[in-house]
C-alpha cells in the first residue's frame, strides 16, 4: 500500500512555530543567565575569601618563625604615623611580601628574608593574571584574585593590631588585614578616608556625604579576611 504525507507534514515547522520556540529558548536563556553569574559570582567570592584569610596566615606563621618580623622588604616600604604599611600584591607593590611568603625570592639577594626557605602561601602557578599566583614575562610575580585585580594587604608592626582601612577601627593581635575588591573591581581604601575631619558648610557636607554613598556601594561585595561576607 502506498503512503503519501499531507502538505503539512512534508513541509515541517512553519515559519511562527520557528519563532515561537526560538522565543522560548530565548525565555529560558534569560531566567538561566542571571543565575549562572550569580554562582559563578559567589564561587568566586568564596575562593577570595579563602585567598585573603591564607595570606593572613601565612603573615602570622612567617611572623612565629622569625622572631616576630614581617615577611616584607624594608628597605622598599615604611610603616606611617600609626605604623600601617599599606601594599596589594601586585608585582612591585608588595615590598617582596609575595615572594617571601611562597619562597620565591631571588637567590642571589643580598638579604633573603625567608631563610628557612619555607613555603607559607601555596598557589599553582597560572597560565593567565587571574586566581592565584602569576609570573609575567620579565619575571614578575604577583598574586590576583579571581577577577584579575590584587589583594590589597595591610601590615602592622605594633602589637596594637592592624587598623581597618574603611573605618579606622584597630583589631588588637591581628599584625594583618587582607581584602579583594570583589567582582565589580571597586572599593579600594583611601587611608585619608578614616581620618578626615567632618566637613563643614553645607556644600562640602552633601559633597562628603554623596562620596560616602559612592563608596558604600563599591564596597557591597569587597571580601575581607576579617569580617564575614554579606
Amino acid at each position: 500500500m502506498k503512503i503519501t504525507l499531507s502538505p503539512r507534514s512534508a513541509k515541517g515547522f512553519t515559519l511562527i512555530e520557528l519563532i515561537i520556540v526560538i522565543a522560548i529558548l530565548a525565555t529560558l536563556a534569560g531566567i538561566a543567565y542571571p543565575t549562572y553569574m550569580s554562582i559563578q559570582e559567589n564561587a568566586g567570592r568564596t575562593a577570595a575569601k579563602k585567598v585573603c584569610t591564607d595570606i593572613v596566615s601565612a603573615v602570622e606563621s612567617f611572623k612565629q618563625d622569625n622572631n616576630g618580623m614581617l615577611p616584607y622588604n624594608t628597605d622598599m616600604v615604611e610603616p606611617d604615623d600609626d605604623d600601617q604599611m599599606y601594599l596589594t600584591t601586585a608585582a612591585g607593590e608588595d615590598a617582596d611580601l609575595i615572594k617571601v611568603l611562597t619562597n620565591r625570592e631571588d637567590d642571589d639577594a643580598e638579604r633573603r628574608l625567608n631563610s628557612t626557605r619555607d613555603i607559607y602561601l601555596r598557589s599553582d602557578e597560572q597560565e593567565q593574571p587571574r586566581d592565584g599566583l602569576y609570573v609575567n614575562a620579565t619575571g614578575e610575580i604577583s598574586f590576583f584574585d579571581p577577577w584579575g585585580q590584587p589583594y590589597y594587604v595591610v601590615l602592622c608592626e605594633e602589637d596594637s593590631g592592624a587598623k581597618d582601612p574603611f573605618t579606622g577601627r584597630r583589631y588588637r593581635g591581628k599584625n594583618s588585614l587582607v581584602y579583594s575588591t570583589g567582582p565589580d573591581q571597586e572599593g579600594v581604601a583611601s587611608t585619608a578616608a578614616t581620618t578626615a575631619k567632618k566637613p563643614k558648610g553645607k556644600q562640602a557636607q552633601a559633597a562628603a556625604a554623596a562620596a560616602a554613598e559612592m563608596l558604600e556601594e563599591a564596597l557591597e561585595d569587597n571580601v575581607y579576611s576579617w569580617k564575614n561576607q554579606k
